[in-house]
């Protein structure tokens, strides 16, 4: 028997099911709306960055939508330089339209979610309780964590529903792809070399300029995603709070490892909601030994 997403998340608290539930069937219905809202705005978020029409009308809906709930005392998204607050008890970090350059040319794209329930907005990595991405793809799905796992949900258009396609997810023992965000230009001599080694023992390389659809191939084939430290971006380009934490925490529990390239993304303490970081995700193997190389 097909099991759907409120049938396997029936175990967690009524506001927990509440806010996911939300957000899987917000991404459905948004899902039909993507033609008609491709384009950029004249505005800018928090970063710098021209906000594209569907990064401002997913933001709108979504946080909007999680308030309504109760259960969400604040989301922070990406879109907005403060958190927005609510009644509930669990935090939201949020980045609505992951690899939003990816509309124009109708490449991947997705949304990160993060999910923690403790007194501060802002926690280490470890502190989740779930996280989540939804990838739109060939196939609209949610790959989601928790403590008992990684599962993930394929939507089902005739049904108007998410059911379980894959649960126990885990890394392939071998990783086959890498992965690396940005150009080579300002790499460190030990992060180039550890490239050309993986160039050197045929490992693939597959970017699409999404992290959601990056980090899903790795999840998928094992490997390793990069996106470094640059002589121009000492900090990385990608953020810790709505992007790095989630996905490391979704990695990990595939048996995969985290790394700002000194230690676990999962230990850091978020100084602002702004704060990068490089990140370094998959097969723990690769992971530590990139580790070594930087030191």
């Amino acid at each position: 028997m097909e099991k759907r997403l409120e049938d396997s998340i029936g175990w967690m608290d009524e506001a927990l099911q509440k806010a996911i539930l939300t957000i899987a069937h917000l991404s459905a219905d948004m899902r039909y709306e993507f033609p008609e809202k491709r384009g950029a705005t004249t505005t800018k978020n928090i970063y710098g960055e021209t906000q594209q029409k569907l990064d401002v009308w997913a933001d709108k809906i979504l946080t909007e939508a999680l308030l309504n709930t109760g259960s969400v005392r604040a989301v922070i998204s990406e879109e907005r330089e403060n958190p927005t607050t609510g009644p509930g008890e669990y935090v939201i970090t949020m980045d609505p339209l992951d690899g939003s350059s990816n509309i124009k040319s109708n490449n991947i794209f997705g949304t990160i979610i993060g999910i923690h329930k403790e007194k501060e907005l802002l926690v280490p990595g470890k502190k989740q309780i779930a996280a989540l991405y939804v990838l739109y793809g060939p196939i609209t799905s949610i790959v989601m964590a928790t403590e008992d796992g990684v599962c993930e949900y394929d939507y089902e258009e005739r049904k108007r529903s998410y059911y379980l396609s894959r649960e126990g997810i885990t890394l392939p023992e071998e990783g086959k792809i890498y992965s690396v965000g940005g150009g080579n230009e300002g790499w460190s001599s030990p992060f180039s070399s550890f490239v050309d080694s993986l160039v050197e023992r045929h490992l693939k390389l597959r970017y699409g300029g999404a992290f959601v659809g990056d980090v899903n191939q790795v999840l998928n084939y094992g490997g390793i995603f990069c996106y470094p430290e640059t002589a121009k971006k000492p900090q990385g380009k990608l953020r810790l709070v709505i992007e790095c934490n989630p996905m490391a925490f979704i990695m990990t529990k595939a048996g995969g490892a985290a790394s700002n390239g000194h230690g676990d993304i999962l230990k850091i303490k978020p100084r602002e909601i702004t704060e990068r970081t490089p990140v370094y995700l998959g097969n723990k193997d690769l992971v530590g030994e990139l580790e070594r190389a930087l030191r």
